[in-house]
């Protein structure tokens, strides 16, 4: 279950790998589909049927990543190859047999791996970050903020450094350009500063 896996951030819970900070030291982990890893988060959170990972998926992170059900068994089924998830046969009275998908702790590696680090990139934050958020979460709000925390610390790194170029910039496009991107980088600041202060309101 999702509370019973210790992070590296030493909370609780049960690694997509778009352009996350940390690199993860399983063998191949870099080429995995980022898709991979919303349905290894819900296994995380408790063992289900095709359809029912489908359903959570579509009711928790539909709004931003979809991810129909043919998509979902073609990802389980990478999965079980790489040993990340296991099924089983389970009978059913009166109705055909379903295969039921559970995370292996490979997997639970992969995804502790993957939710406990911010992204690189801030156009990696409208889908990976906020799906990080959302497991994270699940598990506990010192999880969320802590991610919060750590992608601020990514921004701002990310800000001297453009300020940098842009004052070092020798024409007046490469300029402008740079500005544009530190205008972005700069609106994600402030947003990731908003959900801080949300995070400090829930009740502990």
């Amino acid at each position: 279950m999702l509370k019973e896996v210790v992070l590296a951030s030493g909370l609780m819970v049960y690694g997509h790998t778009m352009t996350s900070r940390k690199v993860n030291s399983f063998k191949d982990e870099t080429s995995r589909n980022p898709a991979e890893y919303p349905v290894l988060g819900i296994l995380a959170l408790g063992e289900a049927h095709g359809y029912d990972i489908c359903r959570r998926l579509n009711k928790g992170i539909g709004p931003i990543w979809k991810l129909g059900k043919s998509q979902v068994y073609a990802l389980l089924t990478r999965l079980e190859r790489d040993g990340l998830v296991a099924h089983e046969r389970v009978g059913q009275e009166n109705l055909p047999a379903r295969n039921i998908f559970s995370i292996t702790p490979t997997g639970e590696a992969v995804f502790r791996e993957w939710i406990d680090a911010p992204v690189n990139h801030v156009r990696d934050m409208r889908l990976e970050f906020l799906t990080k958020l959302w497991f994270a979460r699940q598990a506990d709000p010192d999880l969320e903020r802590t991610l919060i925390e750590q992608q601020l610390a990514v921004c701002g790194r990310k800000v001297k450094t453009l300020e940098a170029l842009k004052a070092s910039s020798s024409t007046e496009i490469e300029s402008r350009s740079i500005g544009f991107r530190l205008t972005i980088v700069h609106a994600s600041v402030s947003w990731l500063k908003e959900l801080l202060t949300q995070t400090s309101n829930y009740p502990s």
